[in-house]
């Protein structure tokens, strides 16, 4: 009975002595339970595909379209952006034409609204249900601008024109406009006041921070910090016209725009913040007032790495002094991060982090000058202290053979830990405090930093471990952040002249590439797997592409207005991974610069 369904078929009744009733019960039984496996087997392959769907129509993906319009002006490449309250993302796309279009789009409640400077939106509410096109048009009002009684200012065109000729100007270029620029065009002070910023700068250092000493190396004359003070009250002191760069606007390409999208997600609602509030706070003892850091709105992330081991994305965050681990997969917003604080001290103000291939974490603690260390399995931290402490950690990274490289900023080192004994050392720069900010490490395990106050690419040698420098001739310092491409080659971001700088090691030659808009401060230096050169610009809250092959610049606006971004990682895929520096909107932020494809799908 019932072998059709692989059953076994019961036997006729065998009589025994004084069991017949027994044995009929369980012959019943189990015809019984022969049936009820038998429509168990009918029905379950109809109900499963009735409750499949059903399951499966909760995350089938929508579209949010619609058009832009506004009271005053053009609407080009504005920002249109959808947040999906339920899962706590948002996506981010740009017009064309005036229309927008949000494909594959979560279901969900949204908000809908645009960010652009100088405009007032709506936010308009929208359900999206699965498989649905929903629309939202958006009216913008052009905001008036704040009737201010703003200082004169005089636009120019180059650092040259900031600072004329005359004595002084050598040192300062050689000492000063590496960490400053162009800000003394503003400061206005007396030749007192400039001389106790220079001895700040030599003695005291620049934040109070027992770390943190700019020219701490740097042999400067009493005759020559007056020079110094001549220059500066006589070019920039009361009475002197303030003078900035100019900045010109830049006209998106809605050809590029128009294919990009941000997916950003949230970060939790209940990060704790240091110190309560939006103010960062740091441990008081009896007798010692400790400087405190400046206020925040909400947290700030500071950079991101992929891991190399499952595709997590970990995080810096400086607001709430711990590492957050970001799975973009996770549809669940509550499940979707994981904060491990960071031990031992009340503030740390993490800022670089890298990830090993036993995906273990490591992070650069600018306020404490240590290098920490995270077993994501177990929670156990390390914080290992400098064999000597002369400056801020700022960025790391991880070599092929799994030893962590570090910088130094104000103290102008490179820094390693041997992957196997965990021994740090540390090895100075030849040029006094030429402050390294900004990291990078080549196939064979060499360390590429930024010289950001002298202007310099710099390269630790694995087999000599010895530093080597190349200046770049026209970052008046500040070359910020670096990085190396697929043949070796070293790129530098020459923030203080928003040009480009490539060097080929083989030649010690240095060629510089010119951001082509007025104003342009390139932060970071970042190559992707095709071996363009990705800098963010946070003047004009994009980030510059060069195509080395041809030296053209392309612009890929960022999610936000008025945006900072100090660095970016590239993902397999050829996405970018990024961070949220200064904003309300606090996310970690994925950039698909072509829009969604067969090799880079959306996630989650």
């Amino acid at each position: 009975m019932f072998a059709g369904f692989g059953l076994t078929r019961v036997a006729d009744t065998i009589v025994i002595q004084g069991k017949r009733e027994e044995v009929m019960a369980n012959y019943e039984k189990n015809v019984l339970l022969n049936v009820r496996l038998a429509i168990l087997f009918v029905i379950a392959p109809v109900l499963l595909c009735y409750s499949l769907p059903a399951l499966a129509q909760q995350n089938v993906r929508g579209t949010i379209k619609g058009t832009v319009t506004a009271d005053q002006g053009q609407v080009i490449g504005f920002r249109v952006a959808a947040h999906n309250l339920d899962r706590k993302i948002w996506y981010t796309v740009f017009t064309v034409k005036g229309q927008y279009n949000i494909p594959q789009a979560l279901p969900g409640r949204y908000e809908v609204t645009v960010f652009e400077p100088d405009f007032d939106a709506p936010k308009s509410p929208l359900q999206l249900g699965p498989g649905e096109s929903k629309t939202a048009d958006l009216v913008l009002k052009k905001r008036m601008p704040a009737d201010t009684n703003a200082p004169k200012i005089q636009y120019v065109d180059s650092l040259d024109e900031v600072f004329p000729p005359g004595p002084g100007l050598d040192l300062m270029k050689e000492n000063c406009t590496g960490c400053h620029g162009a800000a003394f065009g503003r400061m206005h002070y007396t030749k007192e006041k400039f001389l106790q910023g220079i001895e700040r700068m030599t003695e005291t250092g620049p934040s109070n921070n027992e770390y943190a000493l700019a020219l701490s190396r740097t042999v400067i004359s009493k005759a020559q910090k007056d020079m110094l003070a001549d220059y500066m009250v006589k070019n920039f002191g009361p009475g002197t016209v303030e003078k900035r760069l100019r900045i010109d606007p830049l006209v998106v390409d809605e050809n590029i725009a128009g294919k990009m999208i941000y997916v950003s997600y949230d970060v939790p609602e209940d990060l704790p913040v240091v110190g309560g509030g939006n103010v960062l706070g740091a441990p008081m003892v009896d007798g010692i007032i400790p400087q405190a850091p400046a206020p925040y709105n909400g947290p700030w992330l500071g950079n991101g790495y992929i891991s190399p081991v499952d595709g997590n994305i970990w995080y810096t965050s400086k607001a709430s002094s711990s590492i957050l681990k970001l799975d973009p997969k996770s549809l669940d917003s509550a499940e979707r991060w994981k904060n491990y604080p960071i031990k031992g001290d009340v503030y740390t103000f993490p800022e670089g982090i890298a990830v090993d291939k036993q995906n273990r974490v490591y992070w650069a603690e600018d306020r404490t000058a240590m290098l920490g260390e995270l077993d994501p399995v177990t929670g156990r931290q390390i914080r290992h202290q400098l064999p000597a402490r002369a400056g801020i950690v700022n960025c790391v990274v991880v070599d092929k053979d799994g030893n962590v490289g570090f910088d130094l900023i104000y103290g102008a080192f490179f820094g390693r830990m041997e992957a196997t004994s965990r021994k740090l050392h540390m090895y100075p720069t030849p040029t006094p405090d030429n402050n390294i900010y900004g990291l990078a490490v080549d196939k064979q395990g060499n360390l590429w930093g930024a010289g950001w106050s002298k202007g310099t690419i710099n390269k630790w040698d694995v087999e000599t471990e010895t530093v080597k420098e190349y200046k770049v001739p026209n970052s008046w310092g500040q070359v910020r952040r670096i990085g190396v491409d697929s043949k070796g080659v070293a790129w530098g971001s020459e923030y203080n002249t928003g040009m480009i700088a490539r060097l080929d090691p083989a030649t010690g030659k240095v060629t510089e590439y010119k951001i082509p808009v007025s104003g342009a401060q390139p932060y970071d230096c970042w190559p992707d797997k095709l071996d363009y050169i990705w800098a963010p610009d946070q003047v004009h809250s994009t980030i510059a592409r060069l195509d080395q092959r041809t030296g053209k610049f392309d612009f890929f606006p960022m999610p936000q207005p008025n945006q900072s971004l100090n660095k970016i990682e590239v993902a397999d895929d050829n996405t970018i991974w990024m961070p949220t520096r200064r904003q309300n909107i606090t996310t970690g932020v994925h950039l698909y610069p072509n829009g969604y494809t067969k090799d880079s799908p959306p996630m989650p």
